[in-house]
């Protein structure tokens, strides 16, 4: 059962890695078209926060809950994700943040 835990893991956060590089990808082409700055680089912080969080998860052979550390990789990765996610929008969308 734990083998079967650990390849749905490493396939849902295989999932969750290729948005990710679609994103910055999106954010890359939209910064080269428009010339307007997207920080298209500031995507690596949270990916590298998750990254950080699943490995801490996958080493540690814990549940995926209930580990401070873990959790808050995750949490700050998470809604550094969101927030560039909101900012690009905005940049896209016409609205000056």
């Amino acid at each position: 059962m734990k083998i079967i835990k650990y390849i749905l893991t490493l396939y849902s956060w295989t999932v969750i890695s290729a948005l990710i590089v679609f994103l910055g990808r999106i954010a890359y082409f939209y910064e080269k078209t428009s010339g307007q700055k997207t920080g298209c680089y500031f995507l690596l912080l949270p990916a590298l926060l998750l990254t950080a969080g699943v490995i801490w998860y996958l080493v540690c052979s814990v549940e995926f809950t209930g580990q401070p550390t873990g959790d808050l990789l995750l949490f700050s990765g998470s809604v550094l994700l969101s927030l560039f996610g909101m900012r690009l929008q905005g940049f896209m969308t016409g609205e000056r943040p």
